[in-house]
C-alpha cells in the first residue's frame, strides 16, 4: 500500500518542488495541504489528480486533522507572507508559532514515521551574538523546540532539511542585475565584499530529488554511519542540499556566462549597508542581514556546523551515485531569465 505523504506548502518552491519528484512514484500518495484549496494553485493540484486538503498553519487542531493516517510529512512555513505585511520581527512571532504548531500536530500522529522539517542554521548563535538574521532564526528556533520539549515524542522521526540560496532569488529586487544602457552592462548591488560566498541549491529541482533519495534510505542507518557515541543524543538529524560555495563575484559571471550570449558579466558594486538599505527598504534591510551574516560567518561555516549530538549529512552523498543534483551553471541554464 502506497505511503501517504503530506506536503506543506504545497503549492510553494519548495513544496512544489517535492510534489513534481514523488508525483509518479507509486510507493507515495501525496496530500497536498494548503491555506486555500480554491486557489488556482489549489485547483491545478487537484486537476492532476493530487488530494488537496484545508490546513490553516495558525491552528494547531486544523494541522492535526489534515495530518491524520499519514506516514510522512514535509513541512516548511513561509516568513516572508507576513514580513510584507507585518514586518520582521511579528513575522518571526507568527512563523515560530507556525513551526511550533506543525511541530505538536506532527507529535500527535501515531502512524507517522518521517518528519521533514525545512529549517535554516541560527545565524545567532554561529555569529556568537553579532548577526541575528530574522527569516532564519524563527525557524531555528523550532528546532530548539523540537529537540527539548518533542524529545520523546517527535525528535527521533525528525530530519531537519536546510535548503540554501535558490537560482530564482536573482528574480528578486535585491538581488536582480540591472541593465544600464550608458554603460552598456548589467549591474547589480551588494552590501559585503564580492568575495563572500554563498552556498548555491542549483535547480530548485533538487529539493524534491534530496527528499525522495532520503525516503529510499534507511534514515537511521543513514546518520548512524556518520555518527559517534555521543551524536544524536538529544540531537538532531540534519541534511544540507548545496551544489557549491561560490563568491558573490562568481554567482554572477556564472549567471552571466550561462544566460547571455556576449557572456556581459555584471559589474557588482560592493555598497554600505545603509545604501543597500535605502534602495531596497525593508527587504534591503532583510537581505542584507542575511549576506552580512554570510560575510561575517563565513558560507562554509554557516551551512556545515551543526550543535552538540547533531549529525549532518550533504545531499549529494545521501543521494550516492543513484541520482545527481542538478548543479548550478544548469539551474541557470533551465530557468527563465526573460523578465530580466
Amino acid at each position: 500500500m502506497a505511503e501517504i505523504i503530506a506536503i506543506v506548502g504545497a503549492t510553494g518552491t519548495q513544496g512544489g518542488s517535492i510534489i513534481s519528484a514523488l508525483q509518479k512514484n507509486p510507493a507515495y500518495k501525496l496530500r497536498a495541504i494548503t491555506r486555500n484549496p480554491d486557489s488556482e494553485k489549489g485547483k491545478a493540484l487537484l486537476a492532476q489528480g493530487i488530494e488537496v486538503v484545508a490546513a490553516d498553519l495558525n491552528d494547531e487542531p486544523s494541522l492535526e486533522k489534515a495530518f491524520s493516517g499519514v506516514s510522512i510529512i514535509f513541512a516548511v512555513t513561509d516568513f516572508f507572507e507576513p514580513f510584507a505585511r507585518v514586518g520582521p520581527k511579528r513575522a518571526m512571532d507568527i512563523e515560530y508559532q507556525q513551526g511550533i504548531n506543525l511541530a505538536l500536530a506532527a507529535s500527535k500522529i501515531p502512524t507517522l514515521r518521517l518528519y521533514i522539517w525545512s529549517t535554516l542554521p541560527n545565524s545567532t548563535k554561529l555569529s556568537d551574538g553579532a548577526v541575528t538574521v530574522p527569516h532564519f532564526q524563527a525557524k531555528a528556533r523550532v528546532d530548539d523546540y523540537i529537540k527539548s520539549e518533542l524529545k520523546e515524542t517527535l525528535l527521533d522521526r525528525t530530519v531537519f532539511l536546510w535548503v540554501t540560496f535558490y537560482v530564482s532569488n536573482l528574480t528578486y529586487a535585491p538581488f536582480t542585475p540591472f541593465y544600464a544602457k550608458p554603460t552598456g552592462r548589467f549591474i547589480t548591488v551588494t552590501p559585503v565584499s564580492t568575495q563572500t560566498k554563498i552556498a548555491s541549491l542549483g535547480s530548485l529541482s533538487n529539493v524534491g530529488t534530496a527528499v525522495e533519495g532520503l525516503l529510499e534510505k534507511d534514515v537511521h542507518a543513514v546518520f548512524a554511519n556518520k555518527s559517534n557515541k555521543e551524536a544524536l543524543s538529544g540531537g538532531g538529524k540534519y541534511i544540507h542540499i548545496t551544489t557549491g560555495f561560490y563568491t558573490v563575484e562568481d554567482y554572477y559571471s556564472t549567471w552571466a556566462k550561462v544566460t547571455r550570449k556576449d557572456n556581459a558579466v555584471p559589474k557588482i558594486l560592493s555598497v554600505s549597508f545603509e545604501d543597500y538599505e535605502a534602495l531596497f527598504a525593508e527587504w534591503g534591510t532583510e537581505m542584507g542581514i542575511m549576506m552580512k551574516f554570510w560575510e561575517f560567518t563565513g558560507a562554509e561555516k554557516s551551512w556545515q556546523t551543526t550543535g552538540p549530538g547533531d549529525v549532518l549529512v550533504d545531499a549529494q552523498e545521501l543521494l550516492g551515485a543513484s541520482r545527481a543534483l542538478i548543479q548550478t551553471p544548469e539551474a541557470f541554464a533551465q530557468f527563465d531569465w526573460k523578465d530580466i
